[in-house]
C-alpha cells in the first residue's frame, strides 16, 4: 500500500494537508496518480469551493481531522 492508497479511505474527510511554506484545509476529493484532490472552500462574502490538486511528492504531513 503507497501513500495515496491509504488516503484514499478517507475521501470525503475533512484533512489538512502541509506543504514546505503552505497549509491548505478542505475535504478530501480523491487521491491517485501521485495528486491529492482538495476542495476548499475560500472564506470571502460568497462561499465558493476550489479545488486544488497537490502533487503527493510535495507534501510533509496530510492530517485527517476528526468529523
Amino acid at each position: 500500500m503507497n501513500f495515496e492508497e491509504a488516503l484514499a479511505v478517507y475521501v470525503g474527510r475533512h484533512v489538512e494537508v502541509h506543504q514546505m511554506n503552505q497549509f491548505f484545509q478542505g475535504t478530501l476529493a480523491s487521491s491517485s496518480s501521485g495528486i491529492l484532490a482538495v476542495d476548499m472552500v475560500s472564506t470571502n462574502y460568497i462561499p465558493t469551493t476550489q479545488r486544488l490538486n497537490i502533487a503527493t511528492g510535495n507534501v510533509a504531513l496530510v492530517r485527517i481531522l476528526p468529523q
